[in-house]
């Protein structure tokens, strides 16, 4: 298992929504953190067949419905 990071800017207006899931995702053991500045970063730990952005959607999908709309680039 590789470690990956996976970031994506949360827009202002979807922060305290970006807060709840991440704290959501560490009561569920998953390593994801809000920053000071706005990103919001998984720490990954995955086969070398495993696609990041897929794992992530599945997580967030869980606790976030909306976060597509929320995060950019």
């Amino acid at each position: 298992m590789a470690p990956q990071e996976w970031r994506r800017k949360v827009i202002p207006s979807c922060l305290g929504q970006a807060q709840e899931a991440v704290a959501q995702l560490r009561s569920r053991g998953i390593l994801a953190d809000l920053q000071r500045d706005g990103w919001l970063v998984f720490d990954l730990r995955l086969d070398a067949s495993a696609d990041p952005d897929a794992v992530v959607a599945e997580a967030l999908d869980r606790v976030w419905p909306a976060w597509r709309q929320c995060v950019t680039d």
